[in-house]
């Protein structure tokens, strides 16, 4: 019984696995544009989208719960130098923002940019720094 009662007590510790860690991707638009997107990104073999928030003049959309202008993530991708995020109305019943990146390097440096489209606002390059 004693075995029994120790090995139970052991589950919580043994089922915890190691803690999320996070990287942050931010973009902005090029030539003045005032656009941005912040992305919290968790640490695992899939692009695991945390939190994201993106602004388009005074107008933001986040994954806020509180938000004004809440988004959920439809899908998210991360393969061969792409990131590929839509951001969805939080009923997944259409395509809010779509995020489009493509990543570049030679030896340290490395370059990340893309588009940003916010549907019935417009489209927009951004350069990006991170994770």
């Amino acid at each position: 019984m004693k075995r029994l009662v120790a090995a139970a007590a052991l589950l919580p510790a043994l089922a915890s696995g190691p803690a999320l860690a996070t990287g942050s991707i931010g973009c902005e638009g090029t030539g003045g544009d005032e656009v941005s997107v912040d992305l919290t990104i968790g640490s695992l073999p899939v692009l695991a989208i945390v939190s994201a928030a993106v602004a388009a003049g005074e107008d933001v959309w986040s994954m806020d719960e509180t938000a004004s202008s809440p988004i959920a993530v439809g899908q998210a991708f991360s393969e061969d130098g792409r990131i590929l995020v839509d951001f969805v109305d939080p009923n997944f019943e259409t395509v809010l923002v779509r995020l489009r990146l493509v990543s570049a390097g030679e030896g340290k440096d490395e370059a990340l940019a893309g588009t940003l489209v916010i549907s019935g606002r417009g489209a927009w390059p951004v350069v990006c720094v991170g994770p």
